[in-house]
């Protein structure tokens, strides 16, 4: 089949949709998942152990599935993690120990392969010049998830506080149904990876290696955890900060999130496609990270709390502006075959930093002061706007073949 651009933004749309209810189940759990777990256990850790054992296993198991998608094509890869990601939310909504509900979120994080997989289906079926620009749809679908989410995890949490996980297995299990019936293949069978599996192909850190030793790859790479390590470390403490500082109110904080959300999907969605092509994915990685920077140290020395709303959009809208802009730089030095396994790899450092960051994060506002998190967090903004700025150009990518496979 053709893949005219009518075709492209047809498959950009179906992958979106996917993307979105994807988002909204991941966050729709965020405001009842601390009440269920308080029925078991009244120890803090145990909450946090909901996050920690979601990303932890996503870190293991996301190469291996980028891998598999590289070789087996995005569909299979994609239906298989949404079925997993369904079950594991049913297991958790089904509860009744902290043993199962760890279990569900075991479940989830190791089919927790959507969004590698997301990520590769874009850039199968964008040219290497669009790529920036179309990697905005997962920012956006993260941004109109993280309003809808928590605001329908509230409404349905009110029937029960298992609703929300039951609605998002039926919202997985309705990605799924899209996923078989509308959304077409994107890798092509004979730009699909040959080698066969190695058991080093189940070692993250064997991936991780791998990818590393690719031209360039490596400082991108690091970049990309400074960024999340910064990012997760600031915002796990920001609700503690505001409470701590401006003895700030839920809905005060409710609100900034809120708001986070909006300005993200607006900078992704309108400014990203008109900036980047504009002025390159590096020149603009560099500005989005200095420009986080800036307002974190804002943040940290903001006398009033009102300061922080409109500082706060500052931030979150140049935040919007990093993951397109890295994940291209990223896929631009590897060969279209290596797509899924890359992104997986950047999905394991995503993980890994988003329980290394918060446990800094919480460590640092502990023992140091509750600002450390912010004016430590700049300071690795400026070291990764640094080491951009020492990064040589990448090698294009090999042609992608202008076809979509039913």
């Amino acid at each position: 089949m053709s893949t005219a651009p009518t075709h492209t933004r047809r498959s950009l749309a179906l992958i979106f949709i996917v993307l979105l209810m994807d988002v909204i189940g991941i966050t729709i759990l965020g405001p009842v998942a601390p009440y269920i777990v308080k029925r078991y256990s009244d120890a803090a850790i145990m909450v946090s152990m909901i996050t920690v054992i979601y990303t932890g296993a996503q870190f293991f198991a996301a190469p291996l599935l980028g891998k598999l998608g590289d070789r087996y094509g995005r569909r299979p890869v994609l239906l298989i993690s949404l079925i997993g990601q369904a079950a594991g939310y049913l297991v958790f909504g089904i509860g009744g120990s902290l043993a199962v509900l760890f279990l569900g979120r075991l479940i989830g994080g190791i089919t927790g392969g959507n969004m590698s997989t997301a990520s590769a289906y874009i850039a199968d079926v964008s040219k290497p010049e669009d790529r920036a620009k179309n990697f905005t749809l997962i920012g956006v679908a993260w941004g109109l998830g993280l309003v809808l989410g928590p605001a329908l995890g509230g409404i349905f949490g009110e029937i029960s506080l298992e609703a929300p996980a039951f609605f998002a297995a039926a919202l997985s299990m309705l990605n799924v149904l899209v996923g078989y019936f509308i959304l077409p293949e994107s890798l092509p069978v004979d730009q699909r990876d040959k080698t066969p599996l190695r058991a080093s192909d189940f070692n993250p850190i064997v991936s991780i290696y791998e990818m590393a030793r690719k031209p360039g790859l490596a400082w991108v790479l690091v970049v990309l955890a400074l960024f999340n390590f910064s990012f997760n470390g600031i915002n796990s403490t920001s609700a503690l900060f505001f409470i701590h500082k401006f003895n700030a109110q839920t809905s005060q904080i409710s609100l900034l999130m809120v708001l986070s959300g909006i300005a993200l999907a607006f900078v992704q969605l309108l400014l990203v496609r008109r900036l980047v092509p504009r002025f390159g994915e590096k020149p603009v990685a560099i500005a989005s990270m200095l420009g986080q920077s800036i307002g974190n140290l804002l943040i940290f020395f903001a006398p009033l709390f009102w300061m922080v709303y409109p500082i706060n959009l500052l931030i979150s809208g140049i935040s919007g502006f990093t993951f397109p802009t890295l994940t291209t730089l990223c896929t631009n030095r590897v060969q279209h075959r290596e797509v899924g396994l890359l992104m997986g790899v950047t999905t394991a450092i995503g993980s890994l930093m988003g329980v290394a960051g918060p446990l800094f994060g919480g460590a640092v506002f502990d023992n140091v002061m509750p600002g450390a998190p912010y004016w430590m967090g700049s300071i690795l903004f400026v070291l990764a706007a640094f080491m951009l700025t020492r990064l040589s150009s990448g090698k294009p990518p090999e042609p992608i073949q202008e076809t979509i496979q039913a």
